[in-house]
């Protein structure tokens, strides 16, 4: 059952957002109006009002934050996380210094909602592994930029 449970991240969230292994979905609405999902990995917040992520300039989603910034991150992550942030997106840096086809977007959250069930439990979210010691070493590079943010 969804729960409106505050409007900023707790600790234990910040620390997921950090730990360098948590993918989230993230939603965008296209200019047709339709939602438009995606898996993300490359994220650190620097606060608990501020994401950070590492996203492909020429993605639909990089649109759509440009055209309309409103989003939606979804969480499923273990132990029994289930959350949904809403809030706005921007993109605060064209391009990347770790790479020239990734912007650095600016997500600031506005609300949080528990969508936790009576029925199930979420015991771990989605993992992944590096297809290449080249991917991994990118990876660690855009992680590194994001945690020094727009500075």
């Amino acid at each position: 059952m969804s729960k409106i449970i505050g409007n900023s991240l707790t600790q234990e969230l910040i620390g997921l957002f950090n730990q360098k292994l948590t993918t989230v979905v993230m939603a965008t609405i296209t200019p047709e109006g339709y939602p438009h999902s995606m898996p993300v990995h490359l994220m650190a917040a620097s606060d608990n009002k501020t994401i950070y992520m590492a996203l492909v300039k020429a993605h639909q989603t990089v649109a759509n934050i440009r055209a309309n910034g409103k989003v939606a991150i979804s969480v499923l992550e273990g132990p029994d996380i289930s959350l949904t942030i809403l809030g706005t997106a921007k993109v605060v840096k064209e391009t990347m210094a770790g790479s020239s086809v990734m912007c650095m977007i600016e997500f600031q959250v506005t609300e949080i909602k528990s969508d936790t069930t009576p029925t199930l439990i979420v015991t771990e979210g989605v993992r992944y592994k590096h297809r290449t010691e080249k991917t991994a070493e990118f990876f660690k590079a855009m992680f590194n930029e994001l945690n020094q943010g727009i500075s």
